[in-house]
């Protein structure tokens, strides 16, 4: 508001939208995200000249920069940013319109820029200050990792944090390992250490996670206590030096007996006895030109951004632009997957909207100074906040909360008291909540089910592979087992998607139960075949009926799960 940067609300929100945990990420993200914007800043001086005189050339300009970086979004590691820069060049050419013709290079392409570019650099500025750097997420990772085993050989039998623990794998944690060497954010030896005992501590999770008859019942107290006094030590950033006295050496072990101590005595060694190393990201997907989900989802969402930039500047309605906006921020690859996310945006913009609307009523007409106006926003974006740092399933609804309030008090340069451009602008959000949803639903729909079927295919074939190691190497084999876990636990995220498709474009609700009670012998399957020395004959012959059953879905599948194949 001091600076005059238009959209402020849009500005927070890209800070709501994608800061994250990792003060680390944080920066790095926006550090990208300037270089970007600034880089098509500049591309775009060229091509205004070339468009500002004619609407079509414009219109085929966002359309085509539009489908080039949703594509890459789709493709690449660039991911979010990529779609924000997408978003960006959107709103600058929306702009030509809007801004007098000799002002556009100065005023817009400088507005558009700052939009974007101010947020990420005060994000930038707040996690160099108060951030919680890489490191430390990483070392409360393995903590809780620690506690959890410990609770789980206690009291035997399943742990459900446990399981959560282990679906995340250990990729991310690598990879923010690998940034705070680079970055050289702690000595050398500690970074060695923390990257060995992210594998270390997800091998003690794993074997915590064993079935009931595998560790022995006399072993479980203690094994607790002693996984409790090493999760005490690593908290206190100490490497835990930690031997098993003499006289508690068991006559007799199991698997996982074995696999627990051993683990805990290699957490005192300078590596934490393993040196593993993040998956390498490739910089486009493999199947970024075979599969055509990918040039699908950057078609259909280019079309629907176009078809709400053409409703509103056709019927001269410039207060619902955030239609356009909406499609950016909502679409997503599958049906399932955009109509939950849409779901959660609607519920998200009304009780964003209903907050804002009382904040209007009751609370800005006694605002006196921009204290007041920051405390009001802050305390707004706070809930929201909370919301969003929640469950997966609900934590969409929370930034939308927020761009909803921000959108409803943010209008102009200082406070808003206009009830009419905070309904035109939840007006925008909702068409392009109802445009979205026509076009991923009524045009080339993508169900979500074959791509469960194909991760649980996978996940099967991983289980078959695990079976024809020695038992030693089963128990060593932590990357398989992370894969397959982390595959299971998206499983389960894919199946609640699925109901909420079309009930003419969902798979039957006998298939579902299917792919569930596939789902749910796949774990049980894991849990054997890791902790068994002898895997016995039936095993095989389950994991071929699984594989056998999920063939046979793909062939008998039809109407528009069809469509979904060729994805």
């Amino acid at each position: 508001m001091t600076y005059r940067i238009p959209e402020p609300a849009i500005s927070c929100y890209l800070i709501i939208f994608l800061m994250k945990r990792d003060a680390v990420m944080n920066c790095l993200l926006g550090i990208g995200l300037i270089a970007l914007a600034s880089m098509v800043v500049l591309v775009m001086i060229p091509i205004i000249n070339l468009s500002i005189d004619s609407a079509a050339t414009r219109l085929a300009i966002m359309f085509f920069t539009s489908y080039v970086f949703l594509f890459l979004s789709s493709t690449t590691p660039l991911g979010e940013q990529a779609a924000i820069v997408g978003l960006i060049v959107a709103f600058i050419m929306t702009l030509v319109t809007d801004v007098p013709i000799g002002q556009i290079g100065d005023q817009g392409l400088l507005a558009a820029w700052k939009m974007a570019c101010m947020p990420m650099a005060l994000m930038i500025l707040f996690n160099l200050c108060v951030g919680t750097p890489s490191q430390v997420l990483v070392r409360n990772r393995i903590v809780e990792r620690l506690r959890a085993s410990a609770e789980a050989v206690e009291h035997g039998g399943e742990s459900a944090r446990l399981i959560e623990l282990l679906a995340e794998g250990n990729d991310e944690s690598l990879k923010q390992m690998l940034l705070v060497r680079l970055l050289h954010l702690v000595p050398r030896a500690e970074s060695l250490w923390l990257s060995g005992a992210v594998e270390t501590s997800y091998r003690i999770a794993l074997a915590a996670q064993a079935p009931d008859d595998t560790i022995l019942p006399d072993r479980r107290a203690m094994l607790a206590v002693q996984l409790r006094e090493v999760a005490d030590l690593v908290s206190a950033r100490e490497v835990p030096v930690f031997a098993f006295p003499q006289e508690t050496e068991p006559q007799s072990s199991t698997p996982a007996d074995d696999a627990l101590r051993a683990a805990l005595k290699n957490l005192a060694r300078p590596d934490a006895g393993a040196s593993p190393k993040p998956e390498p990201v490739p910089l486009l997907a493999a199947d970024a030109f075979s599969a055509p989900r990918h040039q699908l989802y950057a078609l259909k969402t280019s079309i629907a951004a176009v078809i709400c930039y053409l409703i509103y500047t056709g019927i001269d309605w410039n207060g619902i632009h955030t239609a356009m906006i909406t499609c950016y921020v909502a679409a997503l690859g599958t049906i399932g997957e955009t109509v939950r996310k849409l779901t959660l945006r609607i519920a998200g913009c009304l009780v964003g909207a209903v907050m804002g609307v009382a904040a209007l009523l009751l609370v800005m007409p006694h605002l006196t100074d921009v204290g007041g106006l920051m405390i009001l926003v802050f305390i707004a974006v706070l809930i929201a906040g909370w919301v969003s740092s929640g469950n997966e399933r609900i934590s969409y609804a929370g930034v939308q909360i927020a761009l909803a309030f921000l959108l409803t008090t943010l209008n102009g340069f200082g406070p808003s008291f206009e009830f009419s451009q905070a309904s035109d602008r939840i007006l925008g959000i909702l068409l392009g909540i109802f445009v979205i949803f026509v076009i991923f639903t009524q045009f080339w729909p993508v169900s979500v089910v074959n791509g469960l079927r194909l991760r649980l295919l996978v996940s099967a074939n991983a289980l078959a592979d695990l079976t024809r190691q020695t038992p030693d190497a089963r128990m060593v084999d932590v990357a398989a087992s992370s894969k397959i876990l982390s595959s299971l636990e998206e499983t389960g995220n894919l199946l609640s998607m699925a109901y909420f498709e079309p009930r003419r474009q969902r798979a039957s609700d006998g298939q579902l139960l299917q792919l569930a009670s596939i789902r749910g012998r796949l774990e049980g399957l894991h849990r054997h075949i890791r902790f068994q020395k002898q895997i016995h004959e039936n095993v095989t012959e389950r994991l071929d009926e699984i594989r056998r059953e999920l063939e046979a879905q793909f062939v008998s599948t039809p109407g528009p799960a069809l469509v979904t194949r060729r994805t």
